[in-house]
């Protein structure tokens, strides 16, 4: 059954350690993908796995120091 696995807005929120907010916000513009088969809005675990992993940050490579420029006094 679909419900076996699927999560209430609060639900989602507690296991992404997130607000309830940053849900609602994610599903209002479309990132995360959300179900109202009734009055209750349910998130499916894969869409909520697939929507947290999106949010990855990567490392970023860092190029050389910039050059030191000295300023002679008068």
């Amino acid at each position: 059954m679909i419900l076996d696995n699927s999560l209430t807005i609060d639900e989602a929120a507690k296991l992404a350690k997130c607000s309830y907010h940053t849900i609602h916000r994610a599903i209002k513009k479309g990132d995360l993908a959300a179900y109202k088969p009734g009055k209750t809005v349910l998130i499916l675990e894969k869409d909520l796995s697939a929507w947290f992993e999106s949010k990855r940050v990567h490392a970023v490579k860092t190029g050389r120091p910039r050059r030191r420029i000295e300023v002679h006094g008068r």
